[in-house]
């Protein structure tokens, strides 16, 4: 059965940028932390420590506005944070520095080379995390993990699109835009090798007629219980992308 005559791929594909700054997004410790020694390229606000006070990285958020304007976004008037709280080791605040209800930019669109327009959500200013490294100790056999805070509060953007790509070829291609604008105005080399640039697709496949799309939504007509949502977290390869989202949805069409 050719999977295109009962369902539609539908994928909504997230890219993490880290824009290219002297500094940090909240301090003036620099960014330049590939292959430094750990923990060197940190103070009291990328750490969290207690009466620390973040001050926003001007240049940052010029990066993040070109981003927009290069997607022909919207961009905001004014400019909001927020923080997201969740626990994890890479998060030494114990919250992340984002933006949630205002995105600097939203609404935009990216043409690729086939006619397909990708539809961009928003794009929205944040901190990057730590390093995790794990390991296992040779006399014992213990596994255990080191954290490296270097990489923590570095300037990151998020690109999010509406869930509009119905295949694994777009996808890439648009990565591949993506990636092509940021390099071409100076916001990020975009190194994928060295976690400059992440993907995370959003994917799910849904039975022909029985799905719609309303407020940016997926909502099921009538009776039909929509199927479940699969993300891929932290894809460092564009290719790896395409390979990834084709493994999904012949894994979910299987199901």
């Amino acid at each position: 059965m050719n999977i295109n005559e009962k369902y539609d791929v539908i994928i909504g594909l997230e890219i993490h940028v880290q824009t290219k700054t002297k500094t940090k997004m909240f301090c003036s410790c620099p960014t330049g932390y590939f292959q430094q020694e750990p923990n060197t390229h940190v103070c009291p606000v990328c750490l969290g420590l207690p009466g620390a006070l973040p001050t926003v990285n001007k240049h940052a958020i010029e990066l993040c506005i070109l981003m927009g304007l290069a997607t022909k976004c919207k961009i905001d008037n004014e400019i909001h944070f927020d923080r997201k709280h969740y626990f994890y080791p890479d998060l030494p605040k114990g919250y992340q520095i984002s933006q949630g209800k205002r995105p600097l930019c939203s609404n935009g669109k990216v043409s690729l080379p086939n006619g397909t327009i990708v539809e961009i959500e928003r794009i929205h200013q944040e901190e990057d995390v730590a390093k995790s490294t794990h390991h296992t100790e040779s006399m014992t056999g213990r596994a255990y993990t080191l954290i490296d805070y270097n990489k923590s509060s570095v300037p990151l953007i998020e690109i999010v699109t509406k869930p509009c790509i119905k295949n694994a070829k777009d996808a890439k291609e648009y990565a591949t835009r993506i990636r092509q604008i940021a390099r071409y105005l100076g916001i990020s080399d975009a190194d994928m090798e060295k976690g400059q640039m992440r993907c995370e697709p959003n994917i799910s496949v849904q039975e022909k007629g029985k799905w719609e799309m309303k407020d940016g939504k997926i909502l099921p007509i009538g009776d039909y219980k929509l199927n479940p949502k699969t993300e891929v977290k932290n894809i460092g390869s564009i290719t790896a992308v395409e390979k990834a989202i084709e493994y999904e949805v012949e894994r979910m069409i299987k199901q």
